[in-house]
Formats: C-alpha cells, structure tokens, sequence
C-alpha cells in the first residue's frame, strides 16, 4: 500500500476535557453524560514520513509534541499529541477506537459515560503496549498489559471487529489458517 501525507482533520467532542488522571499523567474527561454509541473524538490525516526523510533531517519535529505509529511499508504517520494520546488504559474501558486505517483515528462511546468519568480504552487490544502494573483499579483488571494481549481469547471474544487495523488482518489470517487445517485434519 502507498501512504501519502495527507491535511489533518481533527474533530473533539465538547464535552471532553484534559486533566490529571489518576490513572496516568494526563486523561481525558466527560464533563457531561455521553450516551453509548456516540463519537467522541476524530483525526485524519497526518505526515507520512520514511526513514530517509528522518536521516536526512528533512523532517525535524520536537518529538514531545506528536504521536508516531509505524505503517506496514516502514513509513510513519505522525500527528499532533491531542484528546487520544491523552485516552489511558482501563481493563475494562469506556472507549474504543473504531478507525481500522493508520490515519484514522476515531473513538466512540463503548458505553454510557458518567459526567466526571475518565474517558478510557483498553491498550491490549491495539498491540504493542506493555503496561507492567496496570493501575486501572476495574474489577476486571488483568494486572499488566502485554504486546500479546491481543490474543487472549476473552479479548478477542470481548472486543470482536474493535481491534487495530492491522491486528484484526492478523486475526483473520490466523482464523482462516486455523479453519484450513481443521478441514485438513477432518
């Protein structure tokens, strides 16, 4: 697939907010109920970049202000830090990013939402994360988060068509090759 740099388009809910989470660091907020289901936050775009443009000095941004995510090509897309870099980790979340594209990025309301409520979403169905002592304090709290939390079939049943993009072409992969070789052996 050919990425390409594309205008940034970010549109916030009106009733999140930033703050100190307790969580981690910074969280974002609801400072009014928000209905399952309803959008809370999207970006587009972003500045596709390769490893060239970096060496060669093409591309310098002071690092603490943008989020990067590596592309399947080698590329990356880099955005700036807003309301999602602030969503933490909760075990058992009240947001999931719906987007299934690398410059996408969509949250939603997994459930209702109290006023006051941290906006959260679950870091191990994106991949990648390692949480050590996870400090999310929900009754489901699995303790850490790992890279491979992903594959855990209570995940993989809980969060069914929720995970990243490329982690649900892994899924589905991993599922046709596992249905392949039951009607082998049948």
């Amino acid at each position: 697939m050919n990425y390409q740099s594309e205008p940034i388009t970010m549109w916030i809910d009106r009733r999140l907010v930033l703050r100190k989470s307790l969580i981690e660091g910074l969280g974002t907020f609801a400072i009014e109920p928000i209905p399952a289901g309803q959008l809370l936050l999207l970006t587009t775009g972003g500045l596709v970049v390769t490893a060239e443009d970096r060496q060669s000095g093409t591309v310098d941004l002071e690092v603490e202000m943008y989020n990067e995510e590596r592309l399947p090509s080698g590329q990356s897309i880099i955005t700036p830090k807003v309301f999602h870099y602030y969503i933490n980790h909760c075990c058992e979340p009240n947001a999931v990013d719906l987007s299934h594209s690398p410059n996408i990025t969509q949250y939603v309301a997994l459930r209702d939402i109290s006023a006051q409520e941290e906006i959260t979403t679950d870091y191990g169905i994106y991949g990648g994360a390692r949480i050590e002592h996870c400090m999310c304090k929900s009754t489901r709290c699995r303790g850490r988060v790992t890279p491979d939390d992903w594959q855990l079939p209570e995940l993989q049943q809980q969060y069914h068509q929720y995970f990243s993009w490329y982690l649900e072409q892994r899924i589905q992969r991993s599922s046709e090759h596992t249905d392949r070789n039951l009607s082998q052996s049948g």
